[in-house]
């Protein structure tokens, strides 16, 4: 079973407005949408084969109680310890198998029975959510041209303040995109090859995030 990673997620305060920091390295914001059942919205960055998702609580009351709730958005945003990170994959077309470990979360925008995966250390709130989205999933909202086409995603390192990861966490880390950092602080690191920005960019401390930009 191959997964491979689709995109990525930060959790932040209300109408993420770090978002203005990735706009100041060059990056163009695209479009973004909100998540009914989940309490949740976000702003959003296209890449070439990536995006790079900012996700706040709009409405906790909804995330507490709606159909997403056992993501426990509230819980990871009102616990220090917890990580603000998910991890979202896609497995090959065709691969019908559960690609984790898990449980079916079928969200109010999503039609049918069109489900995600979630991986069975969701209620570890030290470690990232671990996500497979439905085979063959497209995004309605990408007809337009990429906003950040030149910016390509070469690799992924995150660290994470556990010294014994789960075996969710260990599986997925072993993709060949993902370096997992173990016994550290909670931070993403994303590098870029052919980024219009060269050099690295570390946005702490008003996110959890460095991004390295090469050639």
């Amino acid at each position: 079973m191959a997964l491979r990673l689709d995109h990525s997620f930060i959790l932040t305060p209300p109408g993420a407005v770090e978002a203005e920091l990735l706009s100041a390295i060059g990056l163009i914001e695209g479009s973004s949408n909100t998540h009914p059942g989940q309490g949740t919205a976000n702003r959003r960055f296209f890449c070439a084969n990536t995006v790079l998702e900012l996700l706040y609580l709009r409405d906790a009351i909804e995330a507490e109680n709606g159909p997403g709730k056992k993501l426990r958005f509230s819980q990871r945003l009102n616990d220090d310890q917890a990580s603000p990170f998910g991890l979202v994959f896609r497995r090959d077309r065709g691969d019908a198998d559960m690609a984790i470990e898990g449980w079916s979360y079928y969200p109010e925008y999503f039609e049918g029975d069109l489900c995600f995966q979630v991986g069975a250390n969701s209620d570890r709130l030290v470690e990232p959510l671990c996500i497979c989205m439905p085979e063959g999933l497209q995004r309605p909202d990408r007809s337009a041209p990429l906003e950040n086409p030149d910016w390509r995603l070469s690799g992924l390192k995150i660290s994470v303040p556990v010294d014994r990861p789960s075996e969710t966490l260990r599986r997925l880390s072993a993709s060949h995109e993902i370096s997992l950092i173990l016994g550290q602080p909670h931070l993403l690191e994303l590098y870029f090859r052919h980024a219009s920005q060269q050099g690295l960019h570390d946005f702490r401390p008003h996110l959890p995030l460095v991004i390295h930009c090469q050639p």
